[in-house]
């Protein structure tokens, strides 16, 4: 780094004056390089030319009033820059505080200003709280270019522009700076600093981090200013430096940096910050910038509302291409590609503090020989990662470089825990404990309406007592302190924790140490909040959408923490399940898929192959292929878990028998008709022991019996059946039960199969109504019968009507269940069909050509539907041309 140049000693220079020697000095400079006499200056400035001869001999000093004198002396002198101007009124008011006439080094900024020892506030071990308001802006040749700050550092010199040029008014004459912990809201205003002194403009710097460090910051600056000892000791220290402030004749840029506790720090006890009678208040003579910087930027804060001359200004984590580049300036080149630092930045959540540790850490490593470094040292970014993988945040987020630079130890993670201890203070003791109950779930955004219940978080030690307001309050203090974020704007009902906070909240000593009480109280959060929303219902996918993530953090913790299966809580699989239920019923068969793998995954390394929750799991993965139609698949993960139920909870138990139901409808599907019939028949006959003749489970495996029997081409006795169902379930269960409502349907349809259109029709259209009244116009089985009956309309020629009808129900399907649902590629494709009966070749074409498009997509290339789509479209194109 190279040093600043010297100044030259033959031109005039304000910044080398500390006493009155110097000031008669370099006074003397000025008038000599204008070539004007003391009388010329005299007649000037209107006064005594021994006046002004006193000033140039160093005999006295010119006085701060009246304000215009200085700069008249400067002009007659032929100074008239702005901004050195400023600079020759902060030297004169040094050498007047400095009294004496002995000459001093030269210095850009001057020495710090000691505060007058009788009037300097101890701490309670007696210490004295030394401070210099000098900016530090030294820090930033040591960091980084500083990079993403575009926007505001733009506003920042706007206003200084203003200031130093005393033109416009600006829009808020105090800045917060408000952000996270670690965001760079002190880099911002050591730029901030540093533009002021381009400007020429003084600019004081006060540390905000606790009453005494600010009374101690706010006396020098009082001193610095021209305050005696005796007017620092007598009256209001507040009101005597915001006096000394407005009185200043230039501009000034005022620095509070790290007011993380603004009520504590700024205010007077027991007055808010915005009251205008603590240290920060509004400059009212336009001259003058404060600029404050703090974790805390909720708006209650500050005033609610703000007052007009305050604005509140967020810092936020920096965004992927600025992040990377922040590690790829401090760990070289060596250290990974492009791609690999975007990664690891958006590892790191973007956070400015967690960069320069995770860079310098890289750039440390790889100057160590690789015989000393170690084999598991974070040499590269890819390294890095591996490591934060591994749990060891406390050793490449230490502290690296000159002390100064930031905390030491586990710098990042001791940051938000102070903010912890700052809330603990204000009373609000449920901050730490909420925040790790958030960080133990996924790191997707939280609804918190839906998982956080009060009654549940009361019930567990880690909290006890806690109203619904407490835990509002709460989520609005953390965000306050941009240790969470909303999700959205004015709302803290779904929040989003920082990747980096999650992940080191999630390892501290004190979840570590109760890991039990926190997996059982996201397990009973995640469940109830699950068990309440019925997968198969679309009016609860909106809020599935957003729990599905979270349910599977109890399995999360218990693979994270090595917890024994035997201490696992029984639920711990129950949300995920649902979760998985609700993808595989909403269209999303790709999506369930991987979540029920991931669960079988999870469920066998946590509690085993062979436990009836991960089996159950394995059964509803297979029912997932059998959707897709992996139709092998299907039945090979079916038969697996038969087995396997047969051995742990025997032949007859109703588990096993549900998945020998299952095998017998994927054997049906697979074409292996003769097979299922008898499966299901064995099923049946199982059912008839175990549950009895009317068991609703015994009535099912009838129904799909009898289905079978339909698809051999048994009729008859398939009708036969499926009377008798039809007539047990309206006995025991009602003729408007769902389950009843079923059985009429597979009626209906083996009546469109026997050739009875007229029949199918009303059977249809009776079952529609009843379908809308008892389980409404958007249930799925209601959808299914409009479907049924649009075929039979297709098939009895009533194409015009049919293709109106499809169309109807293909907007609803679409807002219901979107796009690509295989039952709206159902649709779409009967669309299809009923245009190429129309004679609109083109438009069925095209049709098919998109239904197939998407089947391959959704449920493969092999799937049975995209074998009849596939099937349709050649037809289509061998007709049409």
């Amino acid at each position: 780094m190279t040093s600043d140049p010297p100044l030259p000693p033959d031109r005039p220079e304000p910044r080398r004056i500390a006493t009155k020697t110097d000031f008669a000095r370099e006074l003397t400079l000025a008038k000599d390089r204008a070539g004007v006499t003391v009388r010329e200056i005299a007649a000037a400035v209107g006064a005594p030319a021994s006046t002004i001869g006193g000033y140039l001999s160093g005999k006295h000093l010119p006085a701060l009033r009246p304000a215009d004198q200085l700069p008249r002396i400067l002009a007659a002198c032929g100074v008239t820059d702005q901004g050195q101007v400023n600079l020759w009124w902060q030297a004169l008011r040094r050498a007047r505080r400095a009294g004496g006439d002995q000459t001093s080094p030269t210095s850009p900024a001057g020495p710090p200003v000691p505060v007058p020892p009788d009037t300097a506030p101890a701490r309670p071990d007696g210490r004295r709280v030394l401070v210099s308001t000098r900016p530090p802006v030294d820090r930033l040749t040591r960091g980084p270019e500083v990079r993403g700050r575009q926007e505001v550092t733009e506003r920042l010199r706007r206003d200084l522009d203003a200031l130093a040029g005393q033109r416009a008014a600006l829009a808020a004459d105090v800045l917060v700076l408000c952000g996270l912990g670690g965001s760079g809201k002190s880099t911002v205003a050591l730029l901030a600093a540093r533009m002021a002194a381009e400007r020429g403009i003084p600019a004081w710097w006060v540390s905000g981090q606790d009453p005494d460090t600010v009374m101690a910051g706010m006396q020098a600056l009082s001193a610095e200013l021209g305050a005696d000892p005796d007017q620092i000791k007598a009256g209001s220290p507040p009101d005597l430096v915001w006096r000394l402030l407005e009185a200043y004749p230039g501009p000034w840029l005022l620095v509070l940096d790290n007011a993380d506790d603004p009520p504590g720090t700024l205010a007077l006890p027991g007055a808010a910050v915005s009251d205008g009678n603590g240290w920060m208040r509004s400059v009212r003579t336009g001259r003058g910038l404060v600029l404050v910087t703090t974790r805390d930027g909720s708006v209650g804060t500050w005033g609610d509302p703000l007052p007009p001359w305050l604005e509140l200004i967020p810092v936020r984590p920096l965004d992927a291409a600025d992040a990377a580049r922040v590690l790829m300036d401090l760990a070289g080149p060596g250290a990974g590609t492009d791609e690999q630092a975007r990664d690891l930045a958006a590892r790191l959540g973007g956070l400015p503090l967690a960069l320069c540790l995770a860079g310098r850490h890289v750039a440390e490593v790889a100057a160590i020989p690789a015989a000393f470094a170690g084999p598991r040292a974070a040499r590269t970014f890819t390294d890095y990662d591996r490591a934060l993988d591994e749990g060891r945040h406390a050793e490449v987020l230490a502290r690296t470089g000159p002390p100064g630079d930031g905390p030491a130890g586990d710098a990042v993670g001791r940051t938000w825990e102070l903010s912890l201890d700052l809330l603990a203070g204000r009373g609000q003791p449920t901050a730490r404990p909420l925040l790790r109950v958030l960080s133990c779930l996924g790191p997707a955004p939280v609804p918190c309406g839906l998982l956080l219940r009060p009654a549940t978080l009361a019930l567990s030690p880690l909290f006890g007592p806690v109203s619904g307001r407490e835990v509002w309050e709460t989520l609005r203090a953390l965000a306050g302190l941009g240790i969470v974020e909303p999700a959205g704007p004015g709302t803290t009902d779904v929040v989003v924790v920082h990747q980096l906070v999650r992940d080191m909240s999630r390892r501290a000593p004190d979840v570590r140490d109760r890991i039990g009480e926190h997996l059982a109280l996201v397990t009973e959060l995640v469940v109830g909040a699950a068990t309440e929303l019925d997968p198969r219902d679309p009016a609860t996918w909106e809020q599935w959408r957003s729990l599905v993530d979270h349910t599977f953090s109890p399995l999360d913790l218990v693979l994270g923490f090595g917890i024994s299966p035997r201490a696992v809580p029984p639920g711990v699989l129950t949300a995920a399940t649902l979760a998985a239920r609700y993808l595989r019923a909403s269209g999303q068969p790709a999506r369930a898929e991987a979540a029920y793998a991931r669960l079988v995954r999870l469920g066998v390394a946590a509690l085993g192959e062979h436990d009836p929750r991960v089996l159950e799991v394995q059964h509803d993965l297979s029912r997932v292929w059998y959707d897709l139609g992996r139709l092998g698949d299907a039945s090979r993960g079916l038969r697996t878990v038969l087995r396997a139920r047969s051995q742990t909870l025997g032949p007859a138990h109703p588990d096993t028998l549900t998945t020998q139901h299952y095998l017998g409808r994927a054997l049906r599907d697979a074409g292996q008709l003769d097979a299922a019939w008898r499966l299901f028949r064995k099923t049946l006959d199982a059912r008839r022991a175990v549950l009895g003749e009317d068991h609703p489970d015994t009535l099912t495996s009838r129904n799909n019996a009898a289905d079978a029997l339909r698809a051999l081409g048994r009729h008859e006795q398939a009708g036969r059946e499926l009377a008798s169902v039809l007539a047990a379930r309206t006995r025991l269960l009602g003729a408007e039960h769902p389950a009843t409502l079923v059985t009429r349907y597979h009626l209906a349809r083996l009546a469109h199969d026997r050739d009875d259109l007229a029949g199918a029709r009303a059977a249809l259209r009776a079952l529609v109504d009843d379908y809308l009244r008892v389980l409404g116009p958007e249930h799925p089985r209601t959808l299914l019968s409009r479907q049924a009956l649009i075929e039979v309309r297709h098939d009895l020629g009533e194409r015009e009507q049919a293709l109106a009808e499809a169309r109807e129900l293909l907007a609803q399907r679409r807002r219901l269940l979107g796009d690509r649902h295989p039952a709206v590629l159902v649709t779409r494709h009967r669309i299809g069909l009923l245009l190429v009966d129309l004679g609109a070749y083109a438009a069925a074409e095209a049709e098919l050509a998109e239904v197939l498009a998407a089947r391959r997509l959704v449920l493969g290339p092999r799937h049975p539907e995209t074998a009849l789509a596939r099937a349709s479209l050649s037809a289509v194109r061998a007709r049409h041309r």
